[in-house]
């Protein structure tokens, strides 16, 4: 990215907000990241990324048109934001790969740690992370006298979930499956954490809504195969907490 563009895109994510972000800066500085940009009526601007994200951008009304407004601003910034473009990285990614070409991940969670099955083409590799701590005793964190300590409710277990973060931003795809309702169910739990700390990877997560509890590996096997082949590549997650409780 040119260096004046790389300011405009730190202007976007500045704090405070900044109020005098003109819109033909933004279009310069979209196109320098390779986006396809269309001129509306009304001082709009259809934006799509190279990766597939679009929006509708708006100038601020009236006198104010050669400029982004508040609302605009953040939209905009969000928008970057999902599709992994921020200050610190601010490059547009490229499209990855699609359908057996991908190089998928099966993250499967329990109260006890996470198996993963990493899928590209017919080539199948596994893995296992462990928690750490409180989360390491093998506990069910469903009870509350399980999960707390001393009256205190114990903490996340932050090394196992940045750990589960770092595994799905070598992935292409990422399929986390498990069981469990409300507090038990560690799908939400990862989903939770990456909202908070890493909005643009939660929006990635696809969730297997069916409960694997009797599932053998193979059966949890076929099941990521079916998702990953009937699915389009950009796919909006099943919100833990809302779809699976």
């Amino acid at each position: 990215m040119k260096k004046q563009h790389a300011h405009t895109l730190e202007a976007v994510f500045h704090h405070p907000l900044r109020h005098d972000l003109r819109m033909s800066d933004v279009e310069t500085m979209l196109v320098d990241l390779e986006a396809h940009v269309e001129h509306l009526s009304d001082h709009r601007l259809k934006l799509q990324l190279a990766s597939g994200e679009t929006m509708v951008l708006h100038a601020a009304a009236g006198q104010h048109h050669p400029l982004l407004d508040a609302d605009g601003v953040l939209r905009l910034r969000r928008f970057l934001e999902e599709a992994g473009v921020t200050p610190e990285h601010p490059d547009t990614p490229q499209p990855h790969p699609r359908g057996e070409q991908a190089k998928r991940l099966v993250i499967h969670l329990d109260h006890r740690g996470a198996r993963l099955w990493w899928l590209e083409g017919d080539a199948v590799e596994t893995s296992t992370l462990q928690p750490h701590g409180l989360w390491s005793s093998h506990q069910r964190l469903s009870h509350r006298h399980d999960r707390d300590i001393a009256g205190q409710r114990a903490p996340l277990d932050h090394e196992f979930l940045q750990a589960l973060r770092g595994a799905m931003t070598q992935a292409d795809r990422v399929l986390v499956v498990g069981h469990g309702h409300g507090e038990s169910d560690m799908r939400k739990t990862l989903y939770k954490f990456l909202e908070k700390h890493y909005p643009s990877d939660a929006t990635r997560l696809e969730v297997c809504e069916a409960d694997d509890t009797a599932w053998s590996d193979k059966e949890l096997l076929a099941a990521a195969h079916k998702h990953f082949g009937n699915q389009a590549h950009r796919h909006h997650p099943a919100i833990p907490g809302k779809e699976l409780d």
